[in-house]
């Protein structure tokens, strides 16, 4: 489906690269549970996510050095969190939506939120261009089952310390039930303004549905203001060209 977010993310590929923006290793963390296939967030959960996760790449592979890989947070209690595509120094877009895309014909684990931040850590700490800054998007749209948030939060200053950057976006039922887990983590993370969460609940989210609010937070800031600047441009008169005739 077209978007809001569609012609601001058009508007920005037209208007090039982020001026300033360091290249980074991404690895996109995604839920997979049942809960995703719920409809509050028009057309579904699952949809939500996928043109957020477009949004993403697109926004973040403008830089020809950065990569992103995808992983998905959803297993069952015996099983491991898997990385499915590799942030190493191949930057394919297509190959991250076409994994997802299959990942989404069958929701059903729950999200094991621990050891998929620990997978995906490991995973950023092999990455093969170290001057890439690593950083981990994880999408939650389901209650979580946090055994010890003494010990997330301890694993978050581990992240700290090795400048791993983790952004967080709550959807759902996460929402109301993970915030302040979730945001204590976060804050855990964070380092000089570079981890951030975005909670948003059904009924506050815009027409133009996730990816429209995710584009304007500041999990996406220095894109969006480049947006504003190149609407501004486009919107100012040409140097030398004629006033506009008054009426």
């Amino acid at each position: 489906r077209l978007g809001a977010w569609s012609a601001l993310l058009l508007a920005v590929l037209v208007c090039g690269r982020a001026e300033g923006a360091g290249i980074e290793a991404t690895l996109i963390a995604v839920d997979q549970s049942g809960f995703m296939v719920n409809e509050d967030y028009p057309p579904s959960r699952l949809q939500c996510q996928y043109e957020c996760v477009n949004l993403i790449t697109t926004v973040k592979t403008q830089n020809p050095e950065s990569t992103v890989g995808l992983m998905t947070m959803s297993c069952g209690d015996h099983d491991c969190p898997s990385v499915v595509v590799t942030p190493t120094m191949q930057n394919d877009q297509s190959e991250v939506l076409t994994r997802l895309h299959k990942l989404n014909q069958r929701p059903k684990h729950p999200v094991q939120f621990e050891r998929a931040m620990e997978v995906g850590f490991m995973s950023l700490k092999n990455r093969p261009n170290k001057n890439q800054a690593p950083r981990i998007v994880a999408f939650v749209g389901s209650p979580l089952r946090i055994k010890s948030p003494d010990e997330l939060v301890k694993f978050g200053r581990t992240l700290r310390k090795h400048n791993v950057a983790i952004d967080i976006v709550s959807f759902g039922e996460s929402a109301p039930l993970n915030t302040p887990i979730l945001q204590k983590f976060v804050d855990s993370v964070n380092k000089e303004g570079n981890s951030n969460l975005l909670s948003l609940p059904a009924e506050t989210c815009p027409p133009g549905g996730l990816a429209d609010a995710l584009f304007f937070s500041p999990l996406l800031a220095d894109f969006s203001q480049q947006f504003n600047q190149g609407a501004s441009q486009a919107d100012a008169p040409a140097e030398g060209a004629p006033a506009p005739a008054a009426p």
